[in-house]
């Protein structure tokens, strides 16, 4: 074999050894870019699952949000709608006592509201307040009345005071005024209030969520 044959030989041999590694070179670049693509769209793919994981979490939370101060809401205007009906019955009261106080029975009734009262109190020199028409009423009976509250040889002194503004019923107060009884209509609405307006609640709403 000639020298120039043998050297051409070897510079193939060169050349495809340097092809071989340019090939492999390039295999292993493209499966590098390959892996660095899906590495990347792998990521795509976690950082959109975590924004919507995210966007869900804060949906939620409004959503909660709103449904709670909704609920509030709608028990805050239940309540009002149970309290005004409440007002209303106690008006309702008021209009039938104001009805009741200018009945006939009614008259019978202040003498014996005026009696009780002054019996509670159980002393020995009282005053007797009403509004007008019935201290009007109660001119007229209070010898019946300090006879009601004598017993015996005990002496009892009944007077009337100014008026004052009530629907109907008495005060009484002993003479010095350190002691008085309320006895008026409003009075006792006052006194028994909030036992009346659990009973008118329960009348009304038993049963009601």
């Amino acid at each position: 074999m000639s020298a120039e044959k043998g050297a051409q030989l070897i510079a193939d041999d060169i050349l495809k050894e340097a092809m071989e590694k340019a090939a492999g070179i390039i295999e292993t670049a493209k499966k590098e870019a390959r892996t660095l693509l899906d590495a990347a769209r792998f990521g795509a793919k976690e950082e959109e699952e975590r924004e919507t994981k995210e966007a869900q979490t804060r949906g939620k939370h409004v959503y909660d949000g709103v449904l709670a101060e909704g609920r509030m809401r709608a028990k805050r205007e239940v309540l009002q709608k149970r309290e005004e009906r409440i007002n209303e019955v106690f008006r309702e009261v008021e209009e039938k006592l104001q009805a009741h106080a200018s009945s006939k029975e009614y008259e019978e009734d202040i003498i014996r509201i005026a009696a009780m009262a002054c019996k509670k109190l159980g002393q020995d020199n009282l005053v007797i307040r009403a509004n007008r028409r019935d201290l009007e009423l109660l001119e007229g009976s209070k010898d019946q009345i300090t006879r009601e509250l004598g017993e015996g040889t005990k002496t009892v002194s009944v007077s009337l005071g100014e008026p004052i503004q009530t629907i109907g019923g008495v005060k009484v107060r002993t003479a010095d005024g350190r002691i008085e009884i309320d006895e008026t209509f409003e009075g006792r609405i006052r006194r028994e209030f909030e036992g009346i307006r659990v009973k008118v609640a329960k009348v009304l709403f038993e049963g009601l969520k």
